[in-house]
């Protein structure tokens, strides 16, 4: 799996793109990475868009394992998941479901449109994360 990060730094959005072929134990060994660019970033808002993903092998099973691990962001923190095909959509709402995120801090929709607006930076300007 290819992934990259990438952050807005006016409305202080991460983003995590996700690309190519997705397996489960890929999706596990996330987190640590995630909480490492939360944790210099300081991100008001997270975003992992699957738009790019191509093959997405990941069992329900790894799904649900890895939705009851901690968030890497804190509570208040709200995020999307991006999620465009009829598949990834239903695997991210079973995650949704399964993380039981308070406060509808973690919303699933179909385009990076839909994640923006919902974050009120319809203009952000992603730039990639060294």
């Amino acid at each position: 799996m290819a992934h990259h990060f990438e952050f807005d730094s006016q409305h202080r959005i991460l983003r995590l793109v996700m690309k190519g072929d997705v397996q489960g134990e890929e999706i596990a060994a996330l987190n640590p990475e995630i909480r490492a660019h939360v944790h210099r970033l300081q991100p008001a808002a997270g975003i992992s868009d699957f738009s790019a993903v191509e093959n997405f092998n990941v069992s329900a099973q790894a799904m649900r394992t890895a939705a009851v691990q901690p968030s890497p962001y804190p509570t208040e923190t709200p995020r999307y998941i991006v999620a465009p095909t009829d598949f990834l959509f239903g695997m991210a709402r079973m995650y949704e479901q399964v993380a039981d995120r308070p406060d509808s801090k973690l919303q699933v929709v179909r385009r990076i449109e839909d994640a923006l607006t919902g974050l009120g930076a319809a203009d952000a300007r992603f730039e990639t994360v060294t």
